[in-house]
């Protein structure tokens, strides 16, 4: 069962911070301190025929003690959403990436230029009061864990967000509520004796994965889908036996340990 790590947020538009502000690169790393976050889109039925949201990127901000550093970007791929295609349950992937294990108040959606709204067959022009400059932010609560998938859901009320001006102006002014779930879990262990550089499986039903221990004999599995996993050791001394672990299992949001385990002599 996944853990929800924040609860729904029913969160209207924060003040829009200008400013230059820190952007990190996200490298391929090593992942051992890193997560996955998810970012899905959906929405509330409306009465327009479309609503059309530019999304340029995505970016998420750790607490880091300031509102500069620690902001990362997760989607460089700018892409034409419109709500009303994600409604009744459905949902689509805007941004995926790679990031720090750490706590996450912030997300925020760069509008790029093209965002409109189609009423009665006519298309008007939707207006972001700065949300081409700064951005879109919305507060968020969710804690990252490394080695662990995260989904974080922002479910847009198209029919509250757009604010028609007396002038006949569509404004984008957005209510959304969010939810982060873990979406997977990770599995740890160490094999001794090391120097006999085993391979472990890791097997639920039809998913399988693998890996090989280090030089110290840890091994560790990122992003299993939750499931009860058959866990084998196969040492490349074949001195050794093969061990296998039952009923090892895996939850979301959560790291499994196994401890230690010692190999036997044939």
């Amino acid at each position: 069962m996944q853990k929800f790590l924040a609860g729904y947020l029913a969160i209207a538009l924060l003040a829009l911070v200008g400013g230059c502000q820190k952007e990190e690169a996200l490298g391929p790393g090593d992942g051992s301190g890193n997560g996955i976050l998810a970012v899905r889109l959906t929405d509330a039925p409306a009465a327009y025929d479309a609503v059309n949201i530019a999304v340029e990127s995505v970016r998420v901000h750790v607490d880091s003690g300031d509102s500069v550093s620690g902001w990362y970007t997760i989607s460089h791929s700018p892409s034409m959403y419109d709500l009303l295609q994600f409604t009744g349950g459905r949902d689509t992937l805007i941004a995926e990436g790679e990031i720090p294990a750490g706590h996450y108040s912030q997300i925020r959606l760069l509008i790029g230029n093209g965002s409109n709204v189609v009423v009665d067959g006519v298309t008007h022009p939707l207006e972001i009061p700065s949300g081409s400059q700064s951005g879109l932010k919305l507060n968020i609560q969710a804690t990252i864990i490394g080695g662990v998938k995260y989904v974080l859901l922002l479910d847009f009320d198209a029919s509250r967000s757009i604010v028609v001006t007396g002038n006949g102006r569509y404004l984008l002014k957005p209510v959304i509520k969010t939810v982060a779930t873990a979406a997977s879990g990770s599995l740890t262990g160490i094999v001794s004796p090391a120097a006999t550089n085993p391979t472990v499986w890791a097997v639920a039903g039809t998913d399988t994965s693998s890996t090989i221990a280090d030089t110290t004999g840890f091994f560790i599995f990122k992003y299993l889908s939750p499931a009860t996993y058959s866990l084998t050791i196969v040492p490349a001394d074949t001195t050794y036996r093969d061990t296998t672990l039952a009923n090892v299992e895996v939850l979301a949001g959560q790291t499994t340990d196994v401890g230690t385990i010692t190999l036997q002599l044939k």
